[in-house]
């Protein structure tokens, strides 16, 4: 019995020691690829480098974009992999897997609201695979370029909205990338795949003032001075929910939209790099706000019972007094923004300055509000004598 076990023992050893030397040959012969990049004049220049029986190599990839770096980087390890006898060195993954993958790596660097964007992006992606037959996607190894761009094709016809197909579209690219990357994918196959933005619709979507009155007369007065401070300044409503006294510099009569850092951690932070931005304060709009001091809190807006505000708190109440109000649907909180910038262009402030406050990031989003600038080009023209 004492030399069963002995053998037992013995066994367990051997196989602990073959365990240790495998992966110490696969840890040498696997090189870590590393992609790096440099800006220059004429754009980003990409390289990698690994080690390579003891030497390093440095491999220039030359002026392309990341895509197709990414791409260069994944052949690169499959073919020293081949080089070194090891044909499998990934599983073989499904197309709904590769989602979930990419999904779950970006919502480990997004806030809420834009992590519940990509889910929705995810589940158009895993319902169009699902209409078209899971079984044809479900190995990376063998799906081809067709079968992806028939994926493509499904989305742009199940998605009346453009800009639910292009966000959609560039999530299954970002997904595309993610699995050359890992190397669950050897090749890309989206390049006939083409992300147009869509232009902004010339639509006024504002309120007049007499349609505010009608709408504050049937609102709940709690909330009026948080609407009437949108459509002073303009500020989106999870700028206005996140407002603290420390945004708003009544020195310089202005609104400071930036990070919030609370022990050394960002809790919250803008839209994008171009929301980043300083807002000029009105008389009006500094009016509602010196009027919310008092109330012992860091936000300059709060709850009924004292807390943050949630986005539905107030987006609800505007909606329903809208509606009692019977004034036609322009787009609920939102259109407040729209009401400030289509008051500002009406008033001759030029569109540059408008964006900035709006905290724009493309010019051509500020210009759907060109055709309410007053224009004086007649008078100029007369002035110059043609």
């Amino acid at each position: 019995m004492l030399t069963g076990i002995n053998c037992m023992r013995k066994f367990a050893l051997l196989i602990s020691i073959q365990r240790f030397t495998f992966m110490a040959i696969i840890t040498k012969k696997i090189p870590n690829v590393i992609l790096r990049s440099k800006k220059g004049v004429k754009g980003k220049t990409y390289h990698i480098e690994y080690s390579l029986n003891g030497k390093r190599v440095r491999r220039s990839l030359g002026l392309i974009d990341n895509n197709t770096a990414n791409q260069l980087r994944a052949e690169k390890i499959n073919e020293l992999l081949r080089s070194n006898g090891i044909t499998t060195p990934v599983k073989n993954i499904g197309l709904k897997e590769a989602v979930d993958i990419h999904f779950d790596l970006k919502k480990k660097k997004l806030r809420p609201k834009t992590i519940s964007s990509y889910k929705n992006y995810r589940d158009r992606i895993i319902n169009a695979i699902n209409e078209l037959g899971a079984k044809n996607y479900d190995s990376l190894r063998t799906i081809t370029e067709g079968r992806f761009n028939l994926l493509a094709q499904k989305i742009i016809e199940k998605y009346d909205n453009p800009h639910t197909v292009n966000n959609t579209l560039t999530f299954l690219k970002a997904v595309e990338n993610t699995a050359i990357r890992k190397g669950y994918l050897d090749k890309k196959f989206s390049q006939d795949i083409v992300i147009s933005k869509p232009e902004p619709k010339l639509i006024d979507q504002y309120y007049t003032q007499d349609e505010l009155n009608l709408i504050w007369d049937k609102c709940d007065r709690f909330y009026i001075p948080i609407y009437k401070l949108i459509a002073s300044t303009g500020l989106r409503l999870g700028e206005v929910i996140n407002l603290t006294w420390n945004n708003v510099d009544f020195a310089n009569n202005q609104i400071i939209i930036n990070k919030r850092i609370e022990n050394g951690k960002v809790v919250w932070q803008p839209k994008s790099k171009s929301s980043i931005r300083k807002i000029p304060l009105s008389d009006k709009a500094k009016e509602v706000i010196l009027k919310q001091k008092g109330k012992h809190s860091k936000f300059v807006f709060i709850s009924k019972k004292g807390s943050q505000l949630h986005p539905n708190s107030v987006y609800n109440p505007f909606v329903k007094a809208r509606d009692s109000a019977k004034v036609d649907d322009k787009g609920s909180i939102h259109a407040l923004r729209h009401t400030f910038a289509s008051i500002c262009a009406q008033k001759g402030l030029p569109l540059y300055n408008i964006g900035t406050y709006l905290g724009h990031s493309r010019e051509e989003t500020t210009r759907i509000y060109a055709h309410l600038c007053p224009s004086d080009d007649a008078e100029t023209l007369n002035r110059i004598g043609l």
